[in-house]
């Protein structure tokens, strides 16, 4: 019988992070997922601890490819499950993750991906330094494809059905592909139900090539392709933000009281330490 999560993990020379993603996937209080490693050929020891949870991995690869998009896409293409997600090598799953995101899909068999609440902490010292609460739940008038996309990052899980039907990641997409992928699911017409759960941690250091915090910003170049590739994309998909439904889902935010669970979270849970 299929799993009912595939969760791919990319890495390339993360190898003193790589063991944290690893068990924090290992360590889910639901254990009906798979799990498949890619590594873009590191030269640090992240084959070494690849290879000490080789049992627990369904398949793994130490070659090059082009980026992570085509990481994920590779190990995507040998995925059984029925749900689809990655994890960053510098990132963890956060505890009772997948147990919370299969009851809510289970609970909505009409909903085809989930989507729930992440973190950002500093690798410094451990501590939280954002704490995002989405709303907690999203009507249908709010999920056309002019609505807002609330998404954080990839604390999103799809189905096999959306992989099938929109395909891979973009590969010419180094920065904006996660984005890109969920416009598209929108795009194509599904409905994602929302998990009230924080499902991902995204860890601030010098190294991350997304990161951006305190007095850590990225330099021009980089400014300049994520620019670049966000014009290609909305030139590609054609999403256009409505104005009218980016000020419905806000008043829904103050409706559901998600808004306020965000702004205690804002006041109460910054500044603390990350259990890893």
């Amino acid at each position: 019988m299929a799993p009912f999560f595939s969760i791919v993990i990319a890495t390339y020379n993360y190898g003193r992070f790589l063991e944290d993603a690893i068990t924090s996937v290992l360590s889910q209080s639901c254990q009906d997922f798979e799990l498949i490693v890619v590594d873009g050929g590191s030269t640090d020891n992240s084959v070494e601890i690849i290879k000490r949870y080789k049992e627990r991995i369904v398949w793994w690869v130490s070659e090059p490819d082009t980026g992570q998009s085509n990481a994920f896409n590779k190990g995507f293409s040998h995925a059984s499950g029925q749900y689809f997600t990655w994890l960053n090598a510098d990132d963890i799953m956060l505890p009772d993750t997948l147990l919370e995101v299969k009851k809510k899909l289970q609970s909505n068999p009409r909903a085809r991906w989930a989507t729930g609440n992440f973190i950002r902490f500093r690798e410094s010292d451990k501590k939280i330094i954002e704490a995002k609460w989405g709303p907690h739940f999203l009507p249908s008038f709010l999920q056309t494809f002019d609505s807002p996309l609330v998404i954080f990052g990839p604390t999103t899980f799809w189905s096999r059905e959306i992989w099938d039907d929109i395909g891979q990641l973009d590969e010419n997409l180094h920065y904006n592909m996660d984005t890109d992928y969920w416009v598209r699911i929108m795009k194509a017409g599904y409905r994602q139900v929302r998990v009230n759960h924080d499902c991902w941690a995204f860890r601030m250091h010098e190294e991350s090539k997304t990161a951006e915090y305190d007095t850590h910003k990225a330099d021009e170049k980089t400014r300049g392709t994520k620019m670049d590739e966000y014009k290609y994309r909305i030139s590609k998909t054609g999403y256009k933000l409505s104005k009218i439904r980016r000020l419905l889902g806000l008043l829904m935010r103050f409706v559901d009281g998600s808004a306020y669970v965000a702004a205690f979270r804002s006041v109460f849970v910054k500044g603390r330490k990350i259990k890893i």
